[in-house]
Protein backbone atom coordinates (compact mmCIF):
# COMPACT_ATOMS: atom_id res chain seq x y z
CA UNK A 1 0.00 0.00 0.00
CA UNK A 2 3.01 2.74 0.83
CA UNK A 3 3.91 2.61 -3.14
CA UNK A 4 0.37 2.95 -4.42
CA UNK A 5 -0.16 6.25 -1.82
CA UNK A 6 3.08 7.51 -2.68
CA UNK A 7 2.01 7.05 -6.60
CA UNK A 8 -1.24 9.02 -5.87
CA UNK A 9 0.40 11.97 -3.93
CA UNK A 10 2.92 11.85 -6.86
CA UNK A 11 0.40 12.30 -9.22
CA UNK A 12 -1.06 15.09 -7.23
CA UNK A 13 2.29 16.78 -6.80
CA UNK A 14 2.53 16.67 -10.31
CA UNK A 15 -0.91 18.12 -10.89
CA UNK A 16 0.22 21.62 -8.26
CA UNK A 17 2.95 21.36 -10.79
CA UNK A 18 1.12 21.35 -13.66
CA UNK A 19 -0.74 24.31 -12.64
CA UNK A 20 2.21 26.30 -11.42
CA UNK A 21 3.37 26.23 -14.73
CA UNK A 22 0.59 26.20 -16.94
CA UNK A 23 2.16 29.11 -19.35
CA UNK A 24 5.24 27.23 -19.72
CA UNK A 25 4.12 24.69 -21.73
CA UNK A 26 6.60 21.65 -20.44
CA UNK A 27 6.00 18.03 -20.11
CA UNK A 28 6.68 16.38 -16.43
CA UNK A 29 10.23 15.14 -17.60
CA UNK A 30 11.42 18.98 -19.01
CA UNK A 31 10.57 20.15 -15.65
CA UNK A 32 12.53 17.56 -14.06
CA UNK A 33 15.31 17.96 -16.22
CA UNK A 34 15.13 22.28 -15.66
CA UNK A 35 14.47 21.31 -12.08
CA UNK A 36 18.30 19.62 -12.47
CA UNK A 37 19.93 22.60 -13.99
CA UNK A 38 18.29 25.01 -11.67
CA UNK A 39 21.72 25.33 -10.04
CA UNK A 40 23.20 26.64 -13.05
CA UNK A 41 26.39 25.05 -13.92
CA UNK A 42 26.46 22.51 -17.35
CA UNK A 43 25.96 18.62 -16.57
CA UNK A 44 26.64 15.83 -18.50
CA UNK A 45 23.76 13.91 -19.83
CA UNK A 46 24.96 11.06 -17.54
CA UNK A 47 24.13 13.42 -14.82
CA UNK A 48 21.39 14.61 -15.59
CA UNK A 49 20.13 11.09 -15.87
CA UNK A 50 21.28 10.48 -12.56
CA UNK A 51 19.86 13.01 -11.16
CA UNK A 52 16.22 13.00 -12.99
CA UNK A 53 15.91 9.04 -13.14
CA UNK A 54 15.20 8.95 -16.35
CA UNK A 55 15.97 6.42 -19.21
CA UNK A 56 18.84 7.44 -21.15
CA UNK A 57 15.98 7.10 -24.68
CA UNK A 58 13.54 9.54 -22.32
CA UNK A 59 16.51 11.86 -21.51
CA UNK A 60 17.30 11.97 -24.90
CA UNK A 61 14.02 13.23 -26.07
CA UNK A 62 13.25 15.34 -23.29
CA UNK A 63 16.87 17.14 -24.57
CA UNK A 64 16.05 17.23 -28.21
CA UNK A 65 12.54 19.23 -27.05
CA UNK A 66 14.20 21.62 -24.58
CA UNK A 67 17.09 22.20 -27.39
CA UNK A 68 14.22 22.48 -30.31
CA UNK A 69 12.45 24.99 -27.56
CA UNK A 70 15.71 26.97 -27.21
CA UNK A 71 15.97 26.36 -24.08
CA UNK A 72 18.93 24.42 -23.21
CA UNK A 73 22.26 23.80 -25.58
CA UNK A 74 24.41 20.63 -25.63
CA UNK A 75 28.16 21.29 -26.25
CA UNK A 76 31.26 18.65 -26.35
CA UNK A 77 32.48 18.40 -22.66
CA UNK A 78 35.98 19.77 -22.76
CA UNK A 79 36.77 16.96 -19.75
CA UNK A 80 35.39 14.35 -22.06
CA UNK A 81 35.24 14.06 -25.40
CA UNK A 82 33.20 11.49 -25.10
CA UNK A 83 30.18 13.13 -23.56
CA UNK A 84 28.21 16.31 -23.83
CA UNK A 85 27.65 18.95 -21.39
CA UNK A 86 23.98 20.09 -21.19
CA UNK A 87 23.79 24.09 -20.49
CA UNK A 88 20.61 26.10 -19.72
CA UNK A 89 20.62 29.25 -22.47
CA UNK A 90 19.37 32.53 -21.03
CA UNK A 91 15.54 31.56 -22.07
CA UNK A 92 16.38 27.81 -19.95
CA UNK A 93 17.78 29.82 -17.20
CA UNK A 94 14.23 31.90 -17.07
CA UNK A 95 12.33 28.94 -17.17
CA UNK A 96 14.24 26.79 -15.20
CA UNK A 97 14.27 29.80 -12.59
CA UNK A 98 10.02 29.96 -12.69
CA UNK A 99 10.41 26.22 -12.11
CA UNK A 100 12.29 26.57 -8.89
CA UNK A 101 9.85 29.07 -7.68
CA UNK A 102 7.14 26.69 -8.45
CA UNK A 103 8.98 24.11 -6.42
CA UNK A 104 8.69 26.43 -3.56
CA UNK A 105 5.18 27.19 -4.14
CA UNK A 106 3.84 23.94 -4.40
CA UNK A 107 6.13 22.70 -1.24
CA UNK A 108 5.40 26.35 0.57
CA UNK A 109 1.69 24.29 1.00
CA UNK A 110 2.68 21.30 3.04
CA UNK A 111 3.06 21.85 6.74
CA UNK A 112 6.64 21.87 8.31
CA UNK A 113 6.97 18.74 9.55
CA UNK A 114 6.38 16.60 6.70
CA UNK A 115 10.02 18.22 5.28
CA UNK A 116 11.69 16.90 8.26
CA UNK A 117 9.99 13.25 7.55
CA UNK A 118 10.33 13.29 3.76
CA UNK A 119 13.90 14.62 3.73
CA UNK A 120 14.25 10.92 6.19
CA UNK A 121 12.03 8.84 4.03
CA UNK A 122 14.33 10.05 0.83
CA UNK A 123 17.05 9.35 2.08
CA UNK A 124 16.58 5.78 3.03
CA UNK A 125 14.64 5.05 -0.01
CA UNK A 126 18.23 6.31 -2.13
CA UNK A 127 20.15 3.80 0.27
CA UNK A 128 18.22 0.92 -0.44
CA UNK A 129 16.98 1.78 -4.26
Amino acid sequence: MLIAAWQRVTHRLLSALDDELAGLGLSAGEVNLLAALAAGEPATVRTLGQATGQRPSTLTGVLDRLERRGLVARRPNPADRRSTLVALTADGRAAADEVAAAFERVAGRLPAEIAADADRLLAALDRQL
